[in-house]
Protein backbone atom coordinates (compact mmCIF):
# COMPACT_ATOMS: atom_id res chain seq x y z
CA UNK A 1 0.00 0.00 0.00
CA UNK A 2 2.40 2.74 0.97
CA UNK A 3 4.57 4.47 -1.97
CA UNK A 4 7.83 3.76 0.00
CA UNK A 5 11.32 3.54 -1.54
CA UNK A 6 14.32 2.05 -0.55
CA UNK A 7 17.48 0.63 -1.57
CA UNK A 8 17.41 -3.10 -0.86
CA UNK A 9 19.51 -4.98 1.13
CA UNK A 10 22.81 -6.09 0.31
CA UNK A 11 22.12 -9.46 -0.68
CA UNK A 12 19.99 -7.79 -3.27
CA UNK A 13 23.00 -5.55 -4.59
CA UNK A 14 26.04 -7.88 -5.81
CA UNK A 15 25.67 -4.85 -8.95
CA UNK A 16 26.36 -2.40 -6.91
CA UNK A 17 29.34 -2.11 -3.82
CA UNK A 18 28.23 -4.41 -1.14
CA UNK A 19 27.28 -2.97 2.78
CA UNK A 20 29.09 -3.81 5.26
CA UNK A 21 27.33 -6.66 7.12
CA UNK A 22 28.47 -9.63 8.82
CA UNK A 23 32.56 -8.92 9.19
CA UNK A 24 34.08 -11.39 10.65
CA UNK A 25 35.76 -10.92 13.78
CA UNK A 26 39.38 -9.55 13.49
CA UNK A 27 42.75 -10.87 13.96
CA UNK A 28 45.06 -13.21 12.25
CA UNK A 29 43.26 -15.65 10.26
CA UNK A 30 43.63 -18.86 7.83
CA UNK A 31 42.75 -18.54 4.27
CA UNK A 32 39.65 -21.03 4.07
CA UNK A 33 40.04 -24.35 2.21
CA UNK A 34 39.46 -24.04 -1.30
CA UNK A 35 36.35 -24.49 -3.06
CA UNK A 36 37.91 -27.16 -5.59
CA UNK A 37 38.54 -29.68 -2.43
CA UNK A 38 34.20 -29.28 -2.23
CA UNK A 39 32.91 -31.87 -4.44
CA UNK A 40 31.06 -31.10 -7.28
CA UNK A 41 27.22 -31.27 -6.61
CA UNK A 42 23.91 -29.96 -8.06
CA UNK A 43 22.21 -29.65 -5.42
CA UNK A 44 21.98 -29.62 -1.12
CA UNK A 45 19.49 -31.92 0.71
CA UNK A 46 16.18 -29.87 1.90
CA UNK A 47 15.70 -29.52 5.07
CA UNK A 48 12.20 -30.67 6.74
CA UNK A 49 12.53 -27.60 8.97
CA UNK A 50 9.77 -25.47 6.91
CA UNK A 51 7.71 -28.73 6.20
CA UNK A 52 7.59 -30.73 8.98
CA UNK A 53 8.47 -33.70 6.56
CA UNK A 54 11.81 -34.92 5.04
CA UNK A 55 11.74 -33.83 0.84
CA UNK A 56 13.72 -35.72 -1.54
CA UNK A 57 16.79 -33.32 -2.67
CA UNK A 58 15.82 -32.50 -6.41
CA UNK A 59 19.41 -32.12 -9.13
CA UNK A 60 19.03 -28.82 -10.46
CA UNK A 61 19.32 -29.06 -14.29
CA UNK A 62 23.15 -30.04 -15.24
CA UNK A 63 25.27 -26.77 -16.26
CA UNK A 64 25.85 -26.29 -20.00
CA UNK A 65 29.27 -27.18 -21.83
CA UNK A 66 31.01 -23.80 -23.23
CA UNK A 67 34.16 -24.12 -24.59
CA UNK A 68 34.97 -20.68 -25.55
CA UNK A 69 38.09 -18.01 -25.88
CA UNK A 70 40.07 -18.26 -22.63
CA UNK A 71 39.38 -14.61 -20.93
CA UNK A 72 39.12 -13.74 -17.28
CA UNK A 73 36.02 -11.66 -16.64
CA UNK A 74 34.97 -10.65 -13.13
CA UNK A 75 31.64 -9.68 -12.06
CA UNK A 76 32.36 -8.81 -8.61
CA UNK A 77 34.14 -6.87 -7.34
CA UNK A 78 35.17 -4.32 -9.56
CA UNK A 79 38.22 -2.59 -9.91
CA UNK A 80 39.19 -0.45 -7.13
CA UNK A 81 36.45 -1.20 -5.34
CA UNK A 82 36.43 -1.66 -1.67
CA UNK A 83 35.58 -4.99 0.27
CA UNK A 84 33.79 -4.53 3.33
CA UNK A 85 35.10 -7.79 5.15
CA UNK A 86 38.06 -7.77 7.38
CA UNK A 87 39.92 -11.16 6.41
CA UNK A 88 37.96 -13.04 3.58
CA UNK A 89 35.94 -12.34 0.30
CA UNK A 90 34.49 -14.01 -2.49
CA UNK A 91 35.19 -13.05 -6.20
CA UNK A 92 33.01 -14.35 -8.96
CA UNK A 93 33.19 -14.43 -12.78
CA UNK A 94 33.96 -16.31 -15.40
CA UNK A 95 37.35 -17.72 -17.61
CA UNK A 96 34.97 -18.69 -21.06
CA UNK A 97 35.32 -22.15 -20.99
CA UNK A 98 34.56 -24.87 -18.73
CA UNK A 99 38.07 -26.40 -19.98
CA UNK A 100 40.25 -24.42 -17.99
CA UNK A 101 42.02 -24.05 -14.41
CA UNK A 102 41.90 -21.02 -12.01
CA UNK A 103 43.83 -19.91 -9.52
CA UNK A 104 43.07 -16.37 -7.49
CA UNK A 105 46.09 -15.30 -5.08
CA UNK A 106 47.06 -19.20 -5.04
CA UNK A 107 43.94 -20.29 -4.65
CA UNK A 108 42.78 -23.05 -6.63
CA UNK A 109 38.92 -22.40 -7.84
CA UNK A 110 36.45 -24.80 -8.95
CA UNK A 111 35.42 -23.85 -12.94
CA UNK A 112 32.03 -24.83 -14.18
CA UNK A 113 31.55 -26.51 -17.14
CA UNK A 114 30.38 -23.10 -18.76
CA UNK A 115 33.22 -21.16 -17.74
CA UNK A 116 31.96 -19.58 -14.27
CA UNK A 117 33.47 -19.44 -11.19
CA UNK A 118 33.02 -17.99 -7.05
CA UNK A 119 35.53 -18.35 -5.48
CA UNK A 120 36.46 -17.35 -1.52
CA UNK A 121 39.76 -16.23 0.13
CA UNK A 122 41.66 -14.35 2.22
CA UNK A 123 41.98 -10.99 1.70
CA UNK A 124 45.54 -9.59 0.44
CA UNK A 125 47.34 -7.96 3.41
CA UNK A 126 47.90 -4.07 3.27
CA UNK A 127 44.88 -1.41 2.68
CA UNK A 128 45.90 -1.05 -1.41
CA UNK A 129 45.81 -4.73 -2.40
CA UNK A 130 45.06 -6.78 -5.54
CA UNK A 131 43.79 -10.17 -6.43
CA UNK A 132 46.31 -12.06 -8.72
CA UNK A 133 44.05 -14.91 -11.52
CA UNK A 134 45.77 -17.04 -13.41
CA UNK A 135 43.60 -19.04 -15.77
CA UNK A 136 45.36 -22.16 -17.97
CA UNK A 137 43.72 -24.06 -20.54
CA UNK A 138 46.88 -26.70 -22.18
CA UNK A 139 49.61 -24.49 -23.03
CA UNK A 140 47.42 -21.20 -22.93
CA UNK A 141 47.24 -19.11 -20.13
CA UNK A 142 45.90 -15.62 -18.88
CA UNK A 143 46.59 -13.37 -16.41
CA UNK A 144 44.14 -10.50 -14.90
CA UNK A 145 45.38 -8.04 -11.78
CA UNK A 146 42.32 -6.70 -10.02
CA UNK A 147 43.16 -3.96 -7.61
CA UNK A 148 40.76 -3.48 -4.63
CA UNK A 149 40.91 -1.19 -1.47
CA UNK A 150 40.20 -2.88 1.91
CA UNK A 151 38.66 -1.31 4.89
CA UNK A 152 41.24 0.15 7.97
CA UNK A 153 41.79 -1.89 10.65
CA UNK A 154 40.52 -0.14 13.91
CA UNK A 155 42.60 2.33 15.39
CA UNK A 156 44.92 1.25 18.38
CA UNK A 157 44.30 2.80 21.85
CA UNK A 158 46.99 5.30 23.04
CA UNK A 159 49.90 3.19 24.92
CA UNK A 160 49.46 3.42 28.54
CA UNK A 161 52.72 5.44 29.90
CA UNK A 162 55.11 3.12 31.52
CA UNK A 163 55.51 5.67 34.90
CA UNK A 164 52.30 7.29 35.11
CA UNK A 165 52.10 10.31 36.98
CA UNK A 166 50.98 10.29 40.48
CA UNK A 167 47.33 11.76 41.13
CA UNK A 168 46.55 14.85 42.26
CA UNK A 169 45.09 14.77 46.15
CA UNK A 170 42.01 16.73 45.84
CA UNK A 171 40.55 18.24 48.98
CA UNK A 172 36.79 19.79 48.40
CA UNK A 173 34.79 21.65 50.95
CA UNK A 174 31.54 21.87 51.33
CA UNK A 175 30.78 24.85 49.20
CA UNK A 176 32.72 23.75 46.67
CA UNK A 177 30.58 20.28 46.44
CA UNK A 178 27.53 23.15 46.71
CA UNK A 179 28.94 24.84 43.52
CA UNK A 180 29.69 21.73 41.35
CA UNK A 181 26.42 20.27 42.26
CA UNK A 182 25.12 23.57 41.28
CA UNK A 183 26.60 23.70 38.04
CA UNK A 184 25.36 19.86 37.37
CA UNK A 185 21.93 21.20 37.53
CA UNK A 186 22.22 24.59 35.72
CA UNK A 187 23.95 22.35 33.11
CA UNK A 188 20.78 19.94 33.17
CA UNK A 189 18.39 22.44 32.94
CA UNK A 190 20.19 23.99 29.68
CA UNK A 191 20.10 20.35 28.21
CA UNK A 192 16.43 20.04 28.99
CA UNK A 193 15.45 23.74 27.84
CA UNK A 194 17.26 22.63 24.65
CA UNK A 195 15.21 19.68 23.84
CA UNK A 196 12.30 21.83 23.49
CA UNK A 197 10.24 22.00 20.28
CA UNK A 198 11.22 24.50 17.50
CA UNK A 199 8.20 24.31 15.28
CA UNK A 200 5.49 22.73 14.05
CA UNK A 201 5.87 20.89 10.62
CA UNK A 202 3.38 19.08 8.61
CA UNK A 203 4.27 15.79 7.37
CA UNK A 204 4.18 14.81 3.56
CA UNK A 205 3.69 16.71 0.66
CA UNK A 206 0.51 18.93 0.14
CA UNK A 207 -0.39 16.90 -2.96
CA UNK A 208 -0.03 13.85 -0.61
CA UNK A 209 -2.39 14.93 1.85
CA UNK A 210 -5.53 12.83 1.26
CA UNK A 211 -3.76 9.84 -0.45
CA UNK A 212 -4.33 6.44 1.15
CA UNK A 213 -1.50 4.87 -1.04
CA UNK A 214 1.03 7.56 0.46
CA UNK A 215 3.19 7.46 4.09
CA UNK A 216 5.59 9.13 5.31
CA UNK A 217 8.25 7.06 6.94
CA UNK A 218 9.13 7.12 10.85
CA UNK A 219 12.69 5.59 11.80
CA UNK A 220 14.05 5.18 15.92
CA UNK A 221 17.24 6.65 14.30
CA UNK A 222 18.46 9.13 11.41
CA UNK A 223 18.74 6.49 8.53
CA UNK A 224 17.73 3.61 10.55
CA UNK A 225 15.14 0.97 9.69
CA UNK A 226 11.91 1.68 8.65
CA UNK A 227 9.27 1.68 11.55
CA UNK A 228 6.20 3.92 11.56
CA UNK A 229 3.95 4.83 8.46
CA UNK A 230 2.37 8.45 8.86
CA UNK A 231 -0.66 9.66 7.36
CA UNK A 232 -0.09 12.67 5.15
CA UNK A 233 -1.32 15.95 6.27
CA UNK A 234 -0.06 15.32 10.02
CA UNK A 235 0.94 17.98 12.31
CA UNK A 236 3.90 17.50 14.91
CA UNK A 237 6.15 19.27 16.71
CA UNK A 238 9.74 19.74 15.03
CA UNK A 239 12.44 18.93 17.58
CA UNK A 240 15.80 19.71 15.33
CA UNK A 241 16.39 19.43 11.68
CA UNK A 242 19.68 18.32 9.63
CA UNK A 243 19.68 18.64 5.67
CA UNK A 244 18.76 14.94 5.63
CA UNK A 245 16.36 14.23 8.55
CA UNK A 246 14.38 15.70 10.97
CA UNK A 247 13.72 14.86 14.37
CA UNK A 248 9.88 15.40 15.45
CA UNK A 249 7.94 14.41 18.53
CA UNK A 250 5.19 12.29 18.62
CA UNK A 251 4.15 12.57 22.28
CA UNK A 252 6.47 13.45 25.67
CA UNK A 253 8.07 10.08 25.84
CA UNK A 254 8.83 9.20 22.10
CA UNK A 255 11.07 10.97 19.48
CA UNK A 256 11.56 9.68 15.98
CA UNK A 257 13.20 10.50 12.53
CA UNK A 258 11.53 11.50 9.53
CA UNK A 259 13.60 12.18 6.01
CA UNK A 260 13.71 16.37 6.27
CA UNK A 261 11.70 16.70 2.81
CA UNK A 262 9.00 14.52 4.52
CA UNK A 263 8.80 17.84 7.34
CA UNK A 264 7.20 20.69 5.73
CA UNK A 265 7.61 23.66 7.87
CA UNK A 266 4.37 25.35 8.74
CA UNK A 267 4.72 29.34 9.88
CA UNK A 268 3.51 30.16 13.29
CA UNK A 269 0.28 32.26 13.58
CA UNK A 270 1.96 34.46 15.95
CA UNK A 271 4.99 35.99 17.82
CA UNK A 272 3.85 34.29 20.54
CA UNK A 273 6.19 31.46 23.03
CA UNK A 274 6.90 28.40 21.07
CA UNK A 275 4.64 26.49 23.32
CA UNK A 276 1.71 28.91 22.92
CA UNK A 277 2.41 28.81 18.63
CA UNK A 278 2.08 24.84 18.95
CA UNK A 279 -1.13 24.69 21.55
CA UNK A 280 -2.61 26.40 18.82
CA UNK A 281 -1.13 24.80 15.94
CA UNK A 282 -1.39 21.57 17.27
CA UNK A 283 -5.00 21.77 19.16
CA UNK A 284 -4.99 18.75 21.70
CA UNK A 285 -6.76 15.84 20.31
CA UNK A 286 -9.29 13.63 22.14
CA UNK A 287 -11.17 10.05 21.18
CA UNK A 288 -14.75 10.20 21.24
CA UNK A 289 -17.42 7.64 21.03
CA UNK A 290 -16.70 4.82 18.69
CA UNK A 291 -18.68 3.10 16.37
CA UNK A 292 -17.99 -0.44 14.41
CA UNK A 293 -20.08 -0.59 10.98
CA UNK A 294 -20.02 -3.41 8.28
CA UNK A 295 -18.51 -2.61 5.08
CA UNK A 296 -18.82 -4.81 1.96
CA UNK A 297 -15.35 -6.39 2.45
CA UNK A 298 -15.51 -6.89 6.02
CA UNK A 299 -16.13 -4.30 9.20
CA UNK A 300 -14.77 -0.57 9.53
CA UNK A 301 -13.95 0.81 13.37
CA UNK A 302 -14.42 4.36 13.06
CA UNK A 303 -12.41 6.02 15.71
CA UNK A 304 -13.31 10.37 15.96
CA UNK A 305 -10.47 12.35 16.89
CA UNK A 306 -10.70 15.62 14.57
CA UNK A 307 -6.99 16.09 12.32
CA UNK A 308 -4.75 12.74 11.46
CA UNK A 309 -2.46 11.90 14.41
CA UNK A 310 0.58 10.00 14.56
CA UNK A 311 -0.13 6.22 15.23
CA UNK A 312 1.39 2.56 16.00
CA UNK A 313 -0.27 -0.55 14.28
CA UNK A 314 0.50 -3.76 15.91
CA UNK A 315 -1.13 -7.42 15.25
CA UNK A 316 -1.46 -9.38 18.29
CA UNK A 317 -2.96 -12.70 17.77
CA UNK A 318 -6.65 -12.14 17.35
CA UNK A 319 -6.13 -8.20 17.92
CA UNK A 320 -5.01 -5.17 16.30
CA UNK A 321 -3.75 -2.21 18.66
CA UNK A 322 -3.48 1.30 17.74
CA UNK A 323 -1.38 3.50 19.59
CA UNK A 324 -2.22 6.48 19.14
CA UNK A 325 0.06 9.51 20.26
CA UNK A 326 -0.49 12.68 21.40
CA UNK A 327 -3.78 11.38 22.23
CA UNK A 328 -6.39 11.07 24.94
CA UNK A 329 -9.00 9.11 25.41
CA UNK A 330 -12.81 10.10 26.28
CA UNK A 331 -14.62 7.29 25.03
CA UNK A 332 -18.17 6.37 26.75
CA UNK A 333 -20.21 4.48 24.28
CA UNK A 334 -19.22 2.32 21.60
CA UNK A 335 -21.53 1.16 19.08
CA UNK A 336 -21.20 -2.41 17.42
CA UNK A 337 -22.81 -2.94 13.66
CA UNK A 338 -25.22 -5.68 14.44
CA UNK A 339 -24.52 -7.29 11.13
CA UNK A 340 -20.93 -7.50 11.80
CA UNK A 341 -19.11 -10.99 12.62
CA UNK A 342 -15.47 -9.52 12.59
CA UNK A 343 -15.44 -7.74 15.80
CA UNK A 344 -16.02 -8.68 18.76
CA UNK A 345 -14.92 -5.96 21.23
CA UNK A 346 -13.28 -3.00 21.13
CA UNK A 347 -11.39 -1.40 24.29
CA UNK A 348 -9.19 1.61 25.19
CA UNK A 349 -6.48 2.59 27.98
CA UNK A 350 -4.90 5.86 28.72
CA UNK A 351 -1.02 4.83 28.45
CA UNK A 352 0.37 8.28 29.14
CA UNK A 353 -1.18 11.64 29.44
CA UNK A 354 -0.43 12.11 25.62
CA UNK A 355 -0.82 8.64 24.38
CA UNK A 356 -3.45 6.49 24.19
CA UNK A 357 -4.42 2.72 22.87
CA UNK A 358 -7.31 1.10 20.84
CA UNK A 359 -7.49 -2.32 20.75
CA UNK A 360 -9.73 -4.18 18.45
CA UNK A 361 -10.20 -7.54 19.60
CA UNK A 362 -11.28 -10.13 16.45
CA UNK A 363 -13.02 -13.26 16.16
CA UNK A 364 -10.11 -14.79 14.20
CA UNK A 365 -6.77 -13.57 13.27
CA UNK A 366 -6.63 -10.37 10.82
CA UNK A 367 -6.63 -11.20 7.13
CA UNK A 368 -6.09 -7.61 5.81
CA UNK A 369 -6.45 -3.93 6.96
CA UNK A 370 -5.94 0.08 6.24
CA UNK A 371 -6.02 2.76 8.58
CA UNK A 372 -6.97 5.96 6.71
CA UNK A 373 -8.74 8.89 7.74
CA UNK A 374 -11.88 10.55 6.35
CA UNK A 375 -14.36 13.38 8.20
CA UNK A 376 -12.15 13.93 10.98
CA UNK A 377 -11.62 9.87 12.33
CA UNK A 378 -9.45 7.69 11.75
CA UNK A 379 -11.00 4.42 10.02
CA UNK A 380 -9.49 0.90 10.27
CA UNK A 381 -10.88 -1.31 7.47
CA UNK A 382 -10.76 -4.44 8.90
CA UNK A 383 -10.86 -6.94 5.71
CA UNK A 384 -12.73 -10.05 5.46
CA UNK A 385 -11.36 -13.13 4.40
CA UNK A 386 -12.44 -14.41 0.58
CA UNK A 387 -14.81 -17.76 0.08
CA UNK A 388 -12.30 -20.49 -0.69
CA UNK A 389 -13.60 -23.53 -3.09
CA UNK A 390 -11.56 -25.89 -1.22
CA UNK A 391 -11.24 -28.59 -4.47
CA UNK A 392 -10.01 -24.94 -6.47
CA UNK A 393 -8.33 -22.64 -4.01
CA UNK A 394 -7.33 -20.36 -6.22
CA UNK A 395 -10.46 -19.91 -8.09
CA UNK A 396 -12.34 -16.51 -8.25
CA UNK A 397 -9.21 -15.06 -6.15
CA UNK A 398 -6.73 -12.07 -7.63
CA UNK A 399 -2.95 -12.63 -7.02
CA UNK A 400 0.07 -9.84 -7.62
CA UNK A 401 2.67 -11.34 -8.95
CA UNK A 402 5.76 -9.20 -8.81
CA UNK A 403 9.06 -10.17 -11.10
CA UNK A 404 11.75 -8.31 -8.87
CA UNK A 405 13.57 -5.84 -9.88
CA UNK A 406 14.56 -3.40 -12.06
CA UNK A 407 16.10 -0.97 -10.74
CA UNK A 408 19.35 -2.68 -9.04
CA UNK A 409 19.47 -6.15 -8.78
CA UNK A 410 22.20 -9.05 -8.52
CA UNK A 411 24.45 -9.97 -11.45
CA UNK A 412 25.61 -13.90 -11.72
CA UNK A 413 28.89 -14.67 -12.77
CA UNK A 414 28.29 -14.82 -16.43
CA UNK A 415 26.57 -11.72 -16.24
CA UNK A 416 22.41 -12.89 -16.02
CA UNK A 417 21.01 -10.02 -14.00
CA UNK A 418 18.49 -10.63 -11.26
CA UNK A 419 15.60 -8.83 -13.25
CA UNK A 420 16.29 -10.92 -16.47
CA UNK A 421 16.16 -13.80 -14.73
CA UNK A 422 12.73 -13.24 -12.54
CA UNK A 423 10.70 -12.53 -15.52
CA UNK A 424 10.22 -15.70 -16.74
CA UNK A 425 9.63 -17.37 -13.70
CA UNK A 426 7.17 -14.26 -12.97
CA UNK A 427 5.35 -15.37 -16.35
CA UNK A 428 5.04 -19.13 -15.80
CA UNK A 429 3.69 -18.20 -12.31
CA UNK A 430 0.94 -16.29 -13.81
CA UNK A 431 -0.08 -19.14 -16.35
CA UNK A 432 -0.28 -21.75 -13.58
CA UNK A 433 -2.35 -19.28 -11.41
CA UNK A 434 -4.50 -18.96 -13.99
CA UNK A 435 -4.89 -22.68 -14.97
CA UNK A 436 -6.06 -22.70 -11.33
CA UNK A 437 -8.82 -20.29 -11.75
CA UNK A 438 -6.82 -17.17 -10.65
CA UNK A 439 -6.71 -13.66 -12.16
CA UNK A 440 -3.35 -12.28 -11.87
CA UNK A 441 -1.93 -8.78 -11.76
CA UNK A 442 1.63 -8.65 -13.41
CA UNK A 443 3.61 -5.80 -11.75
CA UNK A 444 5.93 -6.01 -14.96
CA UNK A 445 5.70 -7.75 -18.39
CA UNK A 446 8.80 -5.92 -19.63
CA UNK A 447 12.63 -5.18 -18.43
CA UNK A 448 11.82 -1.59 -18.11
CA UNK A 449 12.06 -0.55 -14.47
CA UNK A 450 9.13 -0.21 -12.22
CA UNK A 451 9.59 1.86 -9.01
CA UNK A 452 9.61 -0.37 -5.47
CA UNK A 453 7.04 1.35 -3.94
CA UNK A 454 4.71 1.96 -7.61
CA UNK A 455 4.09 -2.16 -6.93
CA UNK A 456 2.29 -2.49 -3.66
CA UNK A 457 0.04 0.09 -4.63
CA UNK A 458 -1.02 -1.91 -7.67
CA UNK A 459 -1.60 -4.62 -5.60
CA UNK A 460 -4.00 -2.65 -3.33
CA UNK A 461 -5.80 -0.56 -5.87
CA UNK A 462 -6.35 -3.88 -8.24
CA UNK A 463 -7.83 -5.42 -4.52
CA UNK A 464 -5.98 -8.72 -4.65
CA UNK A 465 -5.67 -11.45 -2.22
CA UNK A 466 -2.30 -12.30 -1.77
CA UNK A 467 1.34 -10.71 -3.37
CA UNK A 468 3.84 -12.23 -4.20
CA UNK A 469 7.77 -10.89 -5.56
CA UNK A 470 9.92 -12.99 -7.33
CA UNK A 471 13.59 -12.97 -6.68
CA UNK A 472 16.89 -14.66 -6.84
CA UNK A 473 19.33 -13.84 -3.82
CA UNK A 474 23.03 -12.89 -3.39
CA UNK A 475 25.34 -12.18 -0.29
CA UNK A 476 27.00 -9.72 1.77
CA UNK A 477 31.17 -8.88 1.97
CA UNK A 478 33.06 -11.61 4.15
CA UNK A 479 29.99 -14.42 4.18
CA UNK A 480 31.47 -17.39 2.79
CA UNK A 481 28.87 -18.67 -0.36
CA UNK A 482 29.27 -22.10 -0.76
CA UNK A 483 27.77 -22.59 3.22
CA UNK A 484 24.25 -21.79 3.04
CA UNK A 485 23.21 -21.13 -0.51
CA UNK A 486 19.21 -22.49 -0.74
CA UNK A 487 15.69 -20.95 -0.81
CA UNK A 488 14.37 -19.09 1.46
CA UNK A 489 10.85 -16.81 1.79
CA UNK A 490 10.21 -13.51 3.28
CA UNK A 491 7.56 -11.00 5.32
CA UNK A 492 6.68 -7.92 7.23
CA UNK A 493 3.29 -7.83 8.19
CA UNK A 494 2.51 -11.03 10.88
CA UNK A 495 -0.41 -11.75 8.60
CA UNK A 496 1.31 -12.43 6.35
CA UNK A 497 3.77 -15.24 8.05
CA UNK A 498 1.00 -18.51 7.62
CA UNK A 499 1.68 -17.43 3.48
CA UNK A 500 5.48 -17.04 3.80
CA UNK A 501 5.42 -20.78 5.08
CA UNK A 502 3.07 -22.63 3.14
CA UNK A 503 4.95 -20.79 0.05
CA UNK A 504 8.20 -21.74 1.70
CA UNK A 505 6.82 -25.65 1.68
CA UNK A 506 6.29 -26.02 -1.92
CA UNK A 507 9.41 -24.36 -3.04
CA UNK A 508 11.58 -26.22 -0.99
CA UNK A 509 9.54 -29.14 -2.56
CA UNK A 510 9.67 -28.22 -6.15
CA UNK A 511 13.07 -26.67 -5.99
CA UNK A 512 15.14 -29.18 -3.57
CA UNK A 513 17.64 -26.72 -2.77
CA UNK A 514 18.24 -26.25 1.37
CA UNK A 515 15.95 -24.72 3.43
CA UNK A 516 16.66 -21.54 4.24
CA UNK A 517 13.59 -20.94 6.01
CA UNK A 518 10.95 -17.92 6.78
CA UNK A 519 12.79 -14.46 7.72
CA UNK A 520 11.16 -11.70 8.87
CA UNK A 521 12.44 -8.45 7.25
CA UNK A 522 11.60 -5.11 6.33
CA UNK A 523 11.51 -5.43 2.79
CA UNK A 524 9.03 -2.44 0.66
CA UNK A 525 7.26 -4.60 -1.02
CA UNK A 526 5.55 -6.79 1.44
CA UNK A 527 5.00 -3.99 3.51
CA UNK A 528 1.65 -3.61 2.38
CA UNK A 529 -1.30 -4.55 5.11
CA UNK A 530 -4.23 -5.04 2.54
CA UNK A 531 -3.60 -8.32 1.86
CA UNK A 532 -0.95 -11.35 2.94
CA UNK A 533 2.52 -10.72 1.15
CA UNK A 534 5.90 -12.85 1.03
CA UNK A 535 9.33 -11.60 -1.03
CA UNK A 536 10.71 -15.25 -2.43
CA UNK A 537 14.62 -16.07 -2.81
CA UNK A 538 14.24 -19.22 -5.06
CA UNK A 539 17.81 -19.87 -4.92
CA UNK A 540 21.47 -17.63 -5.28
CA UNK A 541 22.28 -16.21 -8.70
CA UNK A 542 25.84 -15.48 -7.50
CA UNK A 543 26.33 -19.29 -7.44
CA UNK A 544 27.48 -20.83 -10.85
CA UNK A 545 25.38 -23.87 -10.97
CA UNK A 546 22.21 -22.57 -9.87
CA UNK A 547 22.27 -19.10 -11.61
CA UNK A 548 23.13 -21.35 -14.81
CA UNK A 549 19.41 -23.22 -13.68
CA UNK A 550 17.85 -20.11 -13.66
CA UNK A 551 18.43 -19.93 -17.53
CA UNK A 552 16.43 -23.35 -17.68
CA UNK A 553 12.63 -23.10 -18.57
CA UNK A 554 12.24 -26.52 -16.01
CA UNK A 555 14.04 -24.58 -13.54
CA UNK A 556 11.94 -21.84 -13.77
CA UNK A 557 8.93 -23.83 -13.86
CA UNK A 558 9.62 -25.71 -10.56
CA UNK A 559 10.20 -22.44 -9.05
CA UNK A 560 6.61 -20.89 -9.97
CA UNK A 561 4.83 -24.48 -9.48
CA UNK A 562 6.61 -23.91 -5.94
CA UNK A 563 4.74 -21.06 -5.33
CA UNK A 564 1.24 -21.55 -7.05
CA UNK A 565 1.38 -25.09 -4.97
CA UNK A 566 2.31 -22.56 -1.18
CA UNK A 567 -0.56 -19.68 -2.03
CA UNK A 568 -3.11 -22.74 -3.08
CA UNK A 569 -2.29 -24.43 0.56
CA UNK A 570 -2.24 -21.28 2.48
CA UNK A 571 -5.55 -19.94 0.94
CA UNK A 572 -7.32 -24.00 1.30
CA UNK A 573 -6.22 -23.44 5.11
CA UNK A 574 -8.00 -20.60 6.00
CA UNK A 575 -11.21 -20.77 7.85
CA UNK A 576 -14.54 -20.26 6.24
CA UNK A 577 -15.66 -16.66 6.76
Amino acid sequence: MPLLHVPRTARFLLALPLAAMLACASGPVAPPPSPAAIPPRATSPASSSSTGRSTPALPLPPVPEIDGPLAIKIVYPSPNQQITSRDSNFILGTVGTGKASLTVNGVLARVYPNGAFIVYVANPAGLASQYDLVAVRGQDSVRLTLPIRLISAAPRRPAVPSSPAPPTKIVATRADSLSVLNARVDSLRAVLARDEPIGVVQLGAASAVGDTDITVIGRPLPGGTYKWFFTPGTLVPLMERSESFARIRLDHGLDVWVDANDARDVPPPTFAPIATQIGAMIPARQVSNMRVRASTQGADVIIPMGRPVPYFVEENGHAITLTLYGVRGNTDIINYASADSMVSTVEWAQDAADRARVTVNLRHAPYGYLVLFERNAMVLKLRGRPAIDAARPLAGLTIAVDPGHPPVGSTGPTGLYEPQATLPVGEKLKHILEERGATVIMTRTTDAPVPLGDRPIMARRANVNAFVSIHYNALPDGVNPFLNPGTGTYFFRTHSEPLAREVQRGMVAQIGLQDLGVNYDNLAVVRGTWYPAVLCEGAFIMMPDQEAAMRNPEFQERYARGVADGLENYFRSLPSR
